[in-house]
């Protein structure tokens, strides 16, 4: 009897530790992916804010056939669309593929 309550003893303080230290340490995760979290909005609004800027650029017409220019315009779509896939994979709200950004 006395050796069973020694064993009971034993194991709950030892489960009552191992629960002290898992919590313990699911708080701090917890905190480390709420600055995760702040940080990778932070980082969308500076994408969405280039983007619209990159965006709107694009759409320009040009009146000059210099192919540096026309590439120009091309890198732009190209930036406009990586934008676009880096904040949906960020956000997983919609999955584009990745052929797309390779497109010209």
């Amino acid at each position: 009897m006395i050796v069973t309550v020694v064993i009971l003893s034993v194991i709950s303080t030892f489960l009552g530790t191992a629960l002290y230290f898992s919590l313990k340490k699911n708080s701090e995760l917890i905190e480390v992916m709420e600055g995760t979290m702040e940080q990778i909005e932070a980082s969308l609004e500076i994408l969405d804010y280039y983007y619209k800027r990159i965006d709107r650029k694009s759409k320009l017409e040009l009146f000059s056939d210099d192919q540096t220019i026309r590439e120009l315009v091309d890198d732009m779509k190209q930036a406009r669309r990586a934008i676009l896939f880096v904040s949906e994979k960020l956000t997983g709200e919609k999955e584009i593929e990745v052929e797309t950004i390779n497109q010209a």
